[in-house]
């Protein structure tokens, strides 16, 4: 059986174009026959989140542009200053185009009724004053929402990039504490025994990761990583951070990583 190394480069590329082909099939089955309503339910991601994340059209546009000799590499995926620069401006730019555009609404047309109403969803039917009204609220209502955020980051040290460790004791088991409820729910992982994990799984909110005695080094890694990257990382246990006589803990630190241990009662 031959090893990817002796392939030639034609062969490779060959089947990448044999595996984008299995996989897209792979996605077209899976998406036969849905609900368009349950295409937005789901636990963890919905189906819908699914596809935006599969929408790479950026990615592809640029490797587009080194193909064809009008660039030589990706541009950086890491510059998040720039990133975040861009959006802001975009947003921005979208925002005076629409309140532009709700000032230039003639007379006539406020009354026009441009939605439908829809009973399956208790929603009535919007004139074209209703439907900016309602809309006029929705940058006040995420910037709360932004607010709480930042002070999750302040709160949970995430820019010490630092790896949570919460420790729920018997006393906390049935009530967990506000800070720790809001940190499994902002939190990007959350790690702990597959036990653990049950006890807590109504407030996760990001991606759960089992831990067991097999996998702790390759998750704590994981976890430096993630952390450094600036993602949040949360490891539940019940009782001491400690599996199999390992100290969590200690093998999170000689990672390098900087560690903040809180009470699942906090």
């Amino acid at each position: 059986m031959s090893t990817e190394n002796e392939l030639t480069l034609r062969e490779r590329q060959l089947r990448v174009l044999e595996r984008l082909d299995q996989g897209h099939i792979a996605l077209k089955a899976s998406l036969e026959g849905i609900d368009p309503e349950d295409a937005f339910l789901g636990s963890r991601w919905s189906v819908w989140e699914v596809l935006k994340h599969l929408d790479s059209e950026g990615f592809v546009d640029a490797l587009e542009h080194i193909s064809k000799g009008d660039s030589d590499v990706l541009p950086d995926f890491n510059g998040r200053a720039q990133k975040l620069e861009s959006d802001i401006a975009h947003l921005e730019d979208t925002f005076e185009k629409f309140k532009a555009m709700v000032a230039g609404i003639p007379e006539d047309r406020l009354d026009q009724q441009v939605t439908p109403p829809n009973p399956h969803n208790s929603y009535p039917g919007l004139t074209f004053l209703e439907l900016v009204e309602r809309v006029s609220g929705h940058e006040a209502s995420h910037a709360r929402q932004i607010v709480e955020t930042r002070k999750y980051i302040q709160a949970f040290s995430a820019r010490e990039r630092a790896i949570n460790f919460v420790t729920i004791t018997k006393d906390s088991e049935d009530r967990l504490g506000t800070a720790t409820i809001g940190l499994l729910k902002h939190a990007d992982y959350v790690v702990g025994s597959t036990e653990t994990l049950e006890k807590i799984d109504n407030y996760v909110g990001g991606v759960p990761l089992t831990l067991h005695e097999h996998n702790i080094q390759e998750i704590l890694s994981r976890l430096e990583r993630e952390t450094k990257a600036g993602l949040w990382t949360v490891v539940c246990t019940l009782g001491e951070p400690i599996i199999r006589g390992i100290n969590l803990v200690q093998e999170a630190r000689k990672n390098g990583s900087t560690v903040i241990i809180r009470s699942g009662s906090d």
